[in-house]
């Protein structure tokens, strides 16, 4: 093969790479779509409007519960800042629960709980 015959053999193997290298791509994109279905198979359906209901009656009970923390529990963390202005460094709001039978509640005015042997 002279010059001009490799020059020309290379250049449509690199074409025929980058062919290949996108049906790869395409395979992998249709790979990972339906990965993601058969991940989802089995999960229980949820339909958006449920879902905002679900959000905003958690967020609710969590405002709950910040509204019902006793602020002498939080520790304040101050410090006065190059200003001359007092800042608030820290505060601990590991002491503020969400009790399990607050979420439940939220999820049992959303659902229809059964038992798993129903």
């Amino acid at each position: 093969m002279d010059k001009e015959q490799l020059k020309t053999k290379v250049e449509a193997l690199q074409d025929n790479l980058q062919v290949k290298h996108d049906e790869l791509t395409e395979v992998q994109e249709q790979l990972n779509v339906a990965r993601n279905e058969l991940a989802n198979a089995d999960k229980p359906k949820l339909s958006q409007d449920t879902m905002v209901v679900l959000v905003e009656k958690l967020q609710d009970a969590f405002q709950q519960a910040l509204e019902d923390a006793d602020t002498s529990d939080l520790s304040p963390e101050f410090s006065i800042d190059y200003g001359n202005t007092v800042v608030l460094d820290c505060i601990d709001m590991s002491l503020i629960e969400i009790l399990d039978c607050d979420i439940e509640s939220v999820f049992e005015e959303v659902f229809n709980i059964v038992s798993d042997n129903s």
